[in-house]
C-alpha cells in the first residue's frame, strides 16, 4: 500500500476529484483529514472512507480564510499527531468565467482567492508540520489549461492554475532540503456534473472527445491515483514538476 502510515490532509474533498482522493489515499493506508467548505459534504465523503475500511476526520473550512485554514491545520494534526501528506485540492471553475476581454473583476479575485491564495494558505499552515514530521510531500491541483490554450476561454481559472503550477516549482526548490516534495497534477476535461454543464450540446461534447486520444473523457480515479503516486514514496525523487494528466489531448493539435 503506497501511503501506509502516512497523514494526510485533503482540502475540497467534498467534492468528485477530492473525494476520490481521500478514498484513495484511504484504501492506499493513509489517515486522511477530509477538509471542505461544506460540513456535510467533508461528513459524506468521511463516512464512504469509513464504509470502506479506512479512517479520515471531517473538518469544516474555507481556504480563503486564513484562521479557518490554520484551525483545519491544527484539527488534522491534533487528530493524527503530526502531517505527511497535504493534497491542495480545493479550487473553483465557475461557468460565468470566460475571456479576459469580457472579464469580471470581482470574478477573478473570487477565483484567485481560492485557487491560488488558497494553495498558499494551507501550505503555509501545514508545511511546517510535515518538516516537523521529518518529511513528506505537498501535491498541488494545477490544470493542463495551464500549458493549452482553449478554444472557450475560462481565463481567470487559468490565470489561476498556471499561477499553482509556477508556485509549485517555487515551493520545491524551497523546500527540497527539508525533505518536502512539491508536485502538482494538471488534469484534463474530467467529466464531473460540474465540466459535463460546459458541453450541454452532445455535438460540442463529441468535438471535444475527439481530440482525447485515449478516446475517453477523464475520471475523478484517474487524478486521484496519480495524486495518491505523487503523495507517496513511489514517487521519491519527483519533485518541482507539473504532471499533465489528459488522455493525451494537448498533445493533439488539429
Amino acid at each position: 500500500m503506497q501511503l501506509t502510515g502516512k497523514r494526510a490532509l485533503v482540502t475540497g474533498a467534498g467534492g468528485a476529484l477530492g473525494r476520490a482522493s481521500s478514498l484513495r489515499f484511504a484504501h492506499e493506508g493513509a489517515r486522511v483529514a477530509v477538509v471542505d467548505i461544506s460540513a456535510e459534504a467533508a461528513q459524506e465523503t468521511v463516512d464512504l472512507v469509513v464504509a470502506q475500511g479506512g479512517e479520515a476526520v471531517a473538518v469544516t473550512a474555507d481556504v480563503r480564510q486564513e484562521d479557518q485554514v490554520a484551525a483545519a491545520v491544527a484539527a488534522a494534526v491534533g487528530a493524527f499527531g503530526g502531517l505527511d501528506v497535504l493534497f491542495n485540492n480545493a479550487g473553483v471553475m465557475p461557468h460565468q468565467d470566460v475571456s479576459f476581454l469580457d472579464g469580471d473583476l470581482d470574478l477573478w479575485r473570487t477565483i484567485g482567492d481560492i485557487n491560488l491564495h488558497g494553495t498558499m494558505l494551507c501550505s503555509k499552515h501545514a508545511v511546517p508540520h510535515i518538516i516537523a514530521a521529518g518529511g513528506g510531500a505537498v501535491v498541488n491541483m494545477s490544470s493542463f489549461l495551464s500549458v493549452l490554450g482553449c478554444s472557450i476561454p475560462q481565463d481567470a481559472y487559468t490565470a489561476s492554475k498556471g499561477a499553482v503550477a509556477s508556485l509549485t516549482t517555487s515551493m520545491a526548490v524551497q523546500l527540497g532540503g527539508r525533505g518536502v516534495r512539491v508536485n502538482s497534477l494538471a488534469p484534463g476535461p474530467v467529466l464531473t456534473a460540474h465540466v459535463e454543464a460546459f458541453f450541454p450540446d452532445p455535438q460540442a461534447r463529441q468535438a471535444r472527445l475527439d481530440r482525447v486520444p485515449l478516446g475517453r473523457f477523464g475520471r475523478p480515479e484517474d487524478a486521484a491515483a496519480l495524486a495518491c503516486f505523487l503523495a507517496s514514496d513511489d514517487a521519491s525523487w519527483i519533485t518541482g514538476q507539473t504532471v499533465v494528466i489528459d488522455g493525451g489531448i494537448s498533445s493533439n493539435y488539429l
